[in-house]
């Protein structure tokens, strides 16, 4: 039994039928000139009156005027209804108490696929997969008096629809109201929509780039893949918890030009950075974060979308590779350099060993060593008894008249080193040697080296190159001078031998024209024969 004020209430929700606004008035016209004339009839002075007789057939009258508009009200009305009803798009059913279809509308009919000797007079449960069900449903609507819910019913041809059901109670008395909605069409729409999200989440979820998608206008990350937590360490829940986390993700140093240039991609729509990001863990990885608009709205980017890819990998074989070609253009450099360096010692071995006079030999020694080694000052230093050297040749040139500058060997531990143990010497700053001490041998010198000068194991001098400028000289600059110390060494020991083979031809070709120009003595020496001579 339907509670009374259940049914008073679906009563009232029922919809009315629509009644012409003429129709009311002239309804409420008729019904006031009916009681006038009434009134008048039954009053006592005109009771016996013709006029009494007039008015009860004007009452009359009118009372049947009255009931023929409402005859034709109904007529439309009922006429109107049944229109809708034949003609709506959604299907309508009439049941019993007991869930009987007693009526049901076309749309009703073509819904379920059914003719009307299937459905009319039949329990409404036959429809569905499980009747149970129906009946647990029907006798909770038969408690409430209204249900609402959605169903998948089967047809009798085995076909299944999804609709939307409303039921109200008391339509009619003892007859109940039921529409149904056709959702078959949108369910398959969101199932489809709901597999189409689902595959798109695995290809997202098993790709090695982060998908992201961001609010353009308060930088706030909206959706993100699983290959977050494999790029930068961090869990998923990390960025759903706090959306804007991935700021400190940013390197310190990179962090401010990030964000400078996603602020720009809130108004150009574009974003394409490669910047660093430090793991919980300490590690620094290399990112390329690429960002385009969803499409907009107007002028304005509401939100962003885009790939972050992890390119630590591509980043350290270039830096491999950058460095390699470095090595190899430094190789070549040091082979282009050793090809040069080669070629000038060759070129300065040649030049000092044309010519076997001392001086222009220590000329154009000292010519060649500022030819590869620039210098402020140099000078040939030949050693004299062992502990004694002085100074055969200097650049620039000494002051005509200038005495012979001679050295101590114990005076100063570095030509010690350069004479005694057969080392070269390189100073970078003199002033920074608390040994070092000044000699007009070498004037104003900062930087200075010093190669001995060795044939045949023997020191026979030493070459001095300055600089007035601390650390002029390179490795390369010392290197080369030890390279350029052993053909200088061998063409001043030939420079040498040749002085000493000149002056030995010259004293024996005087003391040969001393002999052949003293007299004769004895018969013993003409005799003699020639080339021999007595003492």
């Amino acid at each position: 039994m339907i509670p009374k004020h259940i049914a008073a209430a679906n009563d009232r929700s029922e919809p009315e039928l629509f009644v012409p606004r003429w129709f009311r008035i002239s309804t409420v016209l008729l019904v006031l000139i009916s009681i006038v004339l009434l009134l008048v009839v039954l009053g006592e002075r005109v009771y016996t009156s013709n006029l009494a007789v007039a008015a009860l057939v004007c009452v009359l009258v009118a009372l049947g005027f009255a009931a023929l508009l409402h005859v034709r009200a109904w007529y439309i009305g009922r006429k109107e209804f049944s229109s809708v009803y034949q003609h709506v798009l959604d299907g309508i059913l009439l049941l019993d108490n007991r869930g009987i279809c007693v009526d049901a509308n076309p749309a009703a009919l073509a819904l379920l696929g059914a003719s009307p000797e299937v459905l009319l007079g039949h329990s409404f449960g036959q429809f569905y997969v499980d009747s149970r069900q129906f009946f647990r449903q029907w006798r909770d609507f038969l408690a409430l008096g209204s249900q609402r819910g959605q169903v998948q019913l089967l047809g009798p041809d085995g076909s299944r629809v999804a609709v939307r059901y409303t039921i109200s109670a008391n339509h009619l008395p003892g007859r109940h109201m039921m529409v149904l909605c056709d959702i078959t069409e949108r369910l398959e729409a969101q199932d489809a929509s709901r597999a189409s999200q689902e595959r798109l989440r695995q290809v997202t979820d098993n790709i090695h780039e982060i998908v992201w998608m961001m609010d353009a206008s308060s930088k706030k990350v909206i959706e993100i893949n699983r290959a977050y937590e494999t790029i930068t360490g961090r869990s998923l829940e990390s960025i759903e918890h706090d959306p804007f986390s991935y700021v400190d993700l940013i390197h310190p140093s990179d962090r401010e030009l990030v964000l400078a240039k996603l602020e720009d991609a809130v108004h150009s729509g574009h974003f394409d950075e490669e910047f660093r990001i430090v793991r919980p863990d300490g590690g620094i990885r290399w990112v390329w974060v690429k960002a385009s608009p969803l499409p907009r709205c107007g002028s304005v980017v509401r939100q962003l979308v885009g790939t972050a890819q992890d390119i630590t990998a591509k980043k350290l074989a270039a830096a491999q590779v950058a460095e390699h070609l470095a090595a190899a253009e430094s190789a070549r450099a040091q082979a282009d350099l050793a090809r040069s360096e080669a070629e000038a010692i060759r070129k300065a071995t040649l030049a000092i060993t044309q010519n076997l006079r001392m001086d222009a030999v220590l000329d154009t020694l000292l010519r060649c060593v500022f030819e590869i080694i620039p210098y402020d000052s140099a000078s040939v230093i030949f050693t004299e008894d062992g502990e004694r050297l002085f100074v055969a040749r200097e650049a620039p040139p000494a002051v005509a008249g200038r005495q012979l500058v001679t050295l101590e060997v114990n005076e100063n531990v570095f030509l010690e080193r350069v004479v005694l143990t057969k080392k070269s010497v390189h100073l970078a700053d003199t002033r920074d040697e608390k040994e070092w001490r000044d000699h007009k041998a070498f004037p104003s010198v900062r930087s200075w080296l010093a190669v001995p000068l060795v044939s045949s194991d023997a020191v026979v001098g030493m070459l001095s190159i300055g600089s007035a400028k601390p650390g002029f000289f390179t490795a390369e600059h010392f290197r080369m001078a030890k390279s350029l110390a052993i053909p200088a060494a061998a063409a001043i020991q030939n420079a040498r031998l040749y002085e000493w083979a000149a002056i030995y031809a010259a004293e024996r070709k005087t003391l040969l024209r001393k002999i052949n120009d003293s007299p004769k003595t004895s018969e013993f020496d003409e005799e003699l024969p020639p080339g021999r001579f007595t003492n």
